[in-house]
C-alpha cells in the first residue's frame, strides 16, 4: 500500500461547485449558521476552512468528503468556486484519512498570544462587559465571574473555572 503522502496533493485546489458530487441529504446545518456562513462567504468570497474532497466517478468530478455545511452556504452565496483540499483517491481509500481529520481538526484551534491572555482577564474584570457575549458564558457563569472578581492573570481565572473551560471562554472572546 501506497503512503497516504503520495496522494495528498500539497495545495488547496480551487473547485467549480459543479464538479463536486454532494451526498443526497443536507448537512442538518441550522438555517441560522448556513445564512451567517453564506453571508461571510459572499462577503469575502473564500472559504479558509477547507473541505475535503476526493476522486469522482468521472473525470474532473470531485466527491465531497467533509465540510457538507460550507459546501451549503457556498451555494446559497451564490459562489461559483470553493476551495478544497484534493486527496487524489477514491472515496473508499479516503475514509481512513477523513477519520483522521475528525480527530486532528479538534487539536486545530485558535492560538491565544500574551496580549490575548491579558485583554481577556481584563474583558473579565471590567464591570461594564457583557460576559454572556462569549459562546460558553451563561447568566449563571456570568454571575460566578463577577464575584470572583478580581483576576490577577489568566491562570488565577483558570484556577477558579478550570483550565480548558476558561482556554475555551479564552479562544470564543478572541473572536468577538
Amino acid at each position: 500500500m501506497a503512503k497516504l503522502s503520495e496522494y495528498v496533493k500539497t495545495m488547496p485546489y480551487l473547485l467549480a461547485l459543479n464538479q463536486i458530487t454532494q451526498p443526497e441529504s443536507d448537512s442538518g446545518t441550522s438555517t441560522k449558521t448556513l445564512e451567517t456562513l453564506a453571508n461571510f462567504l459572499k462577503q469575502q468570497q473564500l472559504n479558509l476552512v477547507l473541505p475535503i474532497a476526493c476522486l469522482g466517478e468521472k473525470e474532473e468530478e470531485y466527491r465531497l468528503l467533509t465540510g457538507l455545511p460550507i459546501y451549503e452556504a457556498a451555494q446559497a452565496a451564490g459562489l461559483k468556486e470553493l476551495w478544497v483540499f484534493l486527496v487524489a483517491m477514491t472515496p473508499a481509500d479516503a475514509s481512513p484519512l477523513v477519520e483522521q481529520v475528525a480527530v486532528l481538526s479538534k487539536l486545530n484551534e485558535t492560538v491565544l498570544t500574551p496580549a490575548d491572555y491579558a485583554n481577556f482577564v481584563a474583558f473579565l474584570n471590567a464591570r461594564n462587559s457583557d460576559l454572556t457575549s462569549i459562546r460558553g458564558i451563561g447568566e449563571k457563569t456570568a454571575e460566578k465571574i463577577i464575584r470572583h472578581r478580581s483576576y490577577k492573570d489568566f491562570a488565577d481565572v483558570q484556577d477558579k473555572f478550570g483550565s480548558k473551560r476558561v482556554l475555551n471562554w479564552g479562544r470564543a472572546y478572541k473572536c468577538l
